[in-house]
């Protein structure tokens, strides 16, 4: 997606909002969490959604967003990305299936500011090999945050979840990464889930609100489009990915976390 300059410096009125904004992600979440199910509509749970955002005085991000690259306005409130699915795939009139896992992922504006996030949940019974993948990326993402703070190159982050990703002997989708969000939802600088030389010397700032997003995958990690929808990225090997995100406040001592859908140890995700 495309992104925009982030502005400076983050007045509180903006922080504010975006606190909220992340409560709203973080209730949207849980609830999506909850009413995951074999034979749930997506639609259904898209709508859900929906109207837990507006009640909430905030508007849903996603639904109409057109960046440059697409010929079409995304056409719903979440994206539900199913298995081999990497990101931003549409509800499509389908239903959850029974040991596939689920990626959902949301944007919201509130007021003056935006918060995003993201979760994979297993749909009823899951492998001992897709537990597996959730959890190292999971860990990916915590040890990610856990470099965050005010002065640390970005590139810090990437390599952080590189490690975890060659520990455990999988790839990261390299094509989508982290980024700056504030007035817009993808701001930059970008952050990437893979260290590049460029990003050694560009440090993150006190009171940036950053997103990290590591998707892993038990194969080669490579990304295709989907023809049908122009939106849904994919892996043509056919392997898992999963895909978690927190929404994260620079510190100049380190960092808070600002949404509260997870945390390293919560086995809610596997239960």
């Amino acid at each position: 997606m495309e992104t925009k300059q982030a502005p400076k410096p983050r007045d509180a009125q903006l922080l504010a909002d975006q606190r909220v904004a992340a409560n709203i992600v973080t209730d949207v979440l849980l609830e999506l969490k909850a009413m995951t199910a074999p034979g749930v509509s997506l639609e259904m749970l898209d709508a859900m959604a929906e109207k837990m955002i507006l009640e909430r005085g905030g508007t849903p991000y996603n639904k109409g967003y057109k960046p440059d690259w697409s010929e079409t306005p995304y056409p719903a409130t979440i994206c539900c990305s199913v298995d081999y699915e990497i990101c931003h795939a549409p509800p499509r009139g389908r239903s959850l299936v029974a040991g596939t896992i689920v990626k959902y992922d949301i944007g919201v504006r509130y007021k003056t500011g935006c918060g995003d996030a993201a979760l994979t949940v297993p749909v009823d019974d899951m492998t001992n090999r897709q537990e597996r993948l959730m959890r190292y990326t999971l860990r990916a993402l915590y040890d990610g945050i856990a470099v965050v703070k005010a002065g640390v190159p970005i590139s810090s982050i990437g390599r952080a979840i590189e490690k975890v990703a060659n520990i455990a002997n999988y790839n990261i989708i390299k094509e989508f990464g982290g980024h700056h969000i504030g007035r817009e939802m993808h701001e930059k600088p970008d952050i990437p889930h893979v260290s590049y030389a460029a990003d050694d010397n560009v440090f993150l700032e006190e009171g940036a609100v950053i997103c990290i997003e590591p998707m892993l995958t038990t194969g080669k990690g490579q990304m295709r489009m989907a023809k049908e929808d122009g939106w849904t990225a994919f892996v043509p090997d056919g392997e898992p990915v999963a895909m978690f995100e927190h929404m994260i406040l620079v510190t100049k001592d380190g960092y808070e976390v600002l949404t509260k859908h997870l945390t390293i140890d919560d086995d809610r995700l596997f239960k």
